[in-house]
């Protein structure tokens, strides 16, 4: 997962390629780069939700739609470090090079790597997988009466688990959630930021992120979500967006949103179930 602190401004830290506030032609570069992309993204998108109707491959529209999302992020970002902690994805070194990768012999990853991989990002995802569950704390017991509320739900709802559970569980995050985050709070996020600058308010100077970044990329993150499925309730997943923007900039990276994501979308679908269904 990503470091548990708040990541240094990028305009901060003197990196190759990173906007300067005196630099107005990079900036729309930056804006034009990622409306480019999305708009890309959103089209094959679309192309791929539409297999949904096909029989033989509906039950992989999500595992393409993830990997559509998680290997633009990557390509767009780089493979080395430094660009991986910019833009918060390095995930406790998972995604990042061994610094004794020169060491390794050449080939795929053997089992002696996957482990020292895993034993590397092992701190780093209890402590962000710990935030995550504090913040669901807080947040989902109001969410529970809304909910209710907005949906005139009596009683108390049906908890049942599926038989798929942790299987269901486990996509969330893997397929839904970590691909979700890493394009939209680590590469859209960051390189909105690159177009915007240092914000003027103290508040998102602190946290280290420009309001119009957070609010833009929920809302290309909610329009995404509509070209998928073409309801206007999905547009609702702008406000999880400003949420997930918020986390990824309070902990430097995308770990404690990554996880707080699947839990908000294993925790809807109990929802949906108890009330609903």
């Amino acid at each position: 997962m990503a470091p548990g602190k708040r990541h240094a401004s990028p305009r901060d830290r003197g990196q190759p390629g990173i906007v300067e506030e005196a630099n107005p032609t990079g900036a729309r570069s930056a804006l034009s780069e990622v409306l480019l992309v999305y708009v890309v993204v959103a089209v094959a998108t679309f192309a791929i939700t539409r297999l949904r109707w096909v029989a033989y491959l509906k039950d992989y529209v999500h595992l393409g739609v993830g990997a559509l999302f998680l290997l633009v992020a990557l390509r767009m970002t780089g493979r080395d470090r430094p660009a991986l902690d910019r833009f918060g994805i390095a995930l406790g070194g998972l995604l990042a090079p061994a610094e004794d990768s020169e060491d390794r012999p050449a080939g795929p990853l053997g089992i002696y790597d996957l482990g020292r991989l895993a034993r590397r990002s092992l701190p780093s995802a209890l402590r962000e997988t710990g935030v995550a569950l504090a913040l669901a704390a807080v947040i989902f017991p109001p969410f529970f009466f809304g909910f209710a509320w907005w949906h005139g739900a009596q009683g108390w709802p049906r908890w049942s688990l599926p038989h798929d559970f942790a299987s269901f569980a486990f996509a969330q995050l893997l397929v839904v959630a970590l691909p979700e985050e890493v394009f939209f709070r680590g590469y859209v996020q960051t390189r909105l930021d690159d177009h915007f600058g240092r914000p003027s308010s103290k508040l998102f100077l602190k946290l280290g992120v420009h309001p119009a970044s957070l609010v833009l990329q929920a809302l290309l993150f909610a329009l995404v979500h509509f070209v998928a499925i073409h309801n206007p309730a999905r547009l609702a997943v702008f406000f999880p967006g400003l949420l997930f923007g918020v986390v990824r900039a309070w902990r430097g990276g995308v770990g404690a949103a990554i996880v707080l994501h699947a839990l908000s979308n294993v925790y809807s679908d109990l929802l949906v179930r108890g009330w609903l269904r």
